[in-house]
């Protein structure tokens, strides 16, 4: 089967976040008459038609009533898990909330306390740290280590030496956003084993799971066994691999039952215990039945990443894209155009008609680094690369 990853869906004038105006745009400034819209984490591609399918159905059903989560849910959950990454978790650590960070919220509120800090691993998503503030907490950081040829990777005697008294939680995001690194199973048991030594609970962001590339794979900190994550917290949805994230609906894995107590009950107190009907019904559907679309994606996610690479380089562009295996995000190095933080996010935005994350939204030290999102029919890749090249010809 054949799937469309070449149109360009008009989206503009509706209720996407992704394509609405830059709250900090001049239109007197702007050099091109359009904005490219290639930052936050949604795709620009139609979800599977099996999805699609699900949707008008329950539609056509007419009756939206209180939902529930089915044994048929949880079972094609679970079994994705198993199909794709090679673990089984029990069908009875589930838990389903309205979305990853709002679990995370809740993981946060309910395994630490206000005034313990939180272990992150910048430059990472901004939620992590952001999320750990708003509710009290305080951030210990233990950065990406970049090896010899520059690709950013862990480092275990700087974590274990960010570790204080008072860090109770570590945030890992399993494969890291943005700089798209795949963690080995070596380097998640050596996370876990110090955590554990520490008595640091891990909460793993494991969303970007499906967008791990050839020749390497994910490994879910899951899978690692009782003795390092029997008391991890594993957060996953079908919401950015099949474009879902409007529809609210996400995925926790808690082992160990006094836990996963705890974090239904820290639910019930937030509020956040109900899912989305049409989340449930999307996320089944993508799950069992939606297998083939992304084995299609891929391709044209791996081409995509390709092409930006290399129109880049042939281009005579000094920007440098950040070897990954995974995510549909790219992190780009832009030092050699001696712009800083918001300077190189302007410029961008009003000279080169590109909206994309600045490198300071996941790490305050990032100020040379851009994110920008490649989920986008070929023809708008070559744009950007057209209109990168042009802007660095003048930087």
């Amino acid at each position: 089967m054949s799937f469309d990853f070449e149109t360009l869906v008009d989206r503009t004038g509706g209720a996407s976040m992704k394509w609405s105006t830059p709250p900090d745009l001049d239109p007197a400034r702007l050099r091109y008459r359009d904005i490219l819209p290639m930052w936050v984490a949604d795709m620009d591609f139609q979800s599977p038609p099996a999805v699609l399918d699900a949707l008008r159905d329950a539609v056509e059903h007419g009756i939206f009533g209180y939902p529930r989560v089915t044994p048929d849910f949880i079972e094609a959950v679970v079994d994705w898990q198993s199909r794709r990454f090679g673990w089984a978790p029990d069908p009875a650590w589930t838990v389903v909330t309205s979305g990853v960070v709002t679990a995370l919220k809740t993981a946060i509120q309910t395994f630490s306390r206000p005034g313990d800090t939180v272990l992150v691993q910048p430059p990472v998503y901004g939620h992590f740290v952001g999320d750990a503030i708003l509710n009290g907490r305080g951030i210990v950081e233990a950065p990406l280590r970049l090896d010899d040829a520059r690709h950013p990777g862990f480092d275990a005697a700087a974590f274990e030496a960010a570790i204080r008294p008072d860090t109770r939680l570590f945030i890992l995001c399993n494969p890291q956003n943005p700089t798209g690194t795949v963690w080995s199973s070596d380097d998640l048991r050596a996370m876990g084993e110090i955590c554990a030594r520490h008595g640091v609970v891990v909460v793993a962001d494991e969303i970007h799971q499906d967008f791990v590339f050839e020749p390497s794979r994910h490994v879910s900190f899951g899978s690692l066994g009782p003795d390092v994550a029997g008391r991890a917290v594993i957060l996953t949805s079908a919401s950015k691999t099949f474009n879902l994230a409007g529809l609210a609906c996400a995925v926790v894995f808690l082992p160990d039952p006094v836990m996963r107590e705890a974090f239904r009950r820290r639910q019930e107190e937030n509020g956040t215990e109900h899912v989305d009907a049409f989340g449930l019904i999307t996320t089944e559907a993508a799950y069992r039945h939606g297998e083939p679309w992304l084995e299609a994606l891929h391709v044209r996610l791996a081409e995509n990443r390709r092409l930006f690479g290399e129109g880049l380089t042939s281009s005579g562009s000094p920007l440098r894209v950040v070897p990954s295996d995974a995510l549909y995000l790219v992190w780009v190095d832009a030092s050699a155009l001696a712009a800083d933080g918001r300077d190189l996010y302007d410029r961008l935005l009003h000279d080169g008609g590109l909206r994309i994350d600045p490198g300071t939204k996941f790490d305050s030290r990032a100020k040379h680094f851009f994110r920008i999102n490649l989920a986008c029919p070929k023809a708008r890749i070559e744009e950007a690369v057209r209109r990168l090249a042009a802007l660095s010809s003048e930087m």
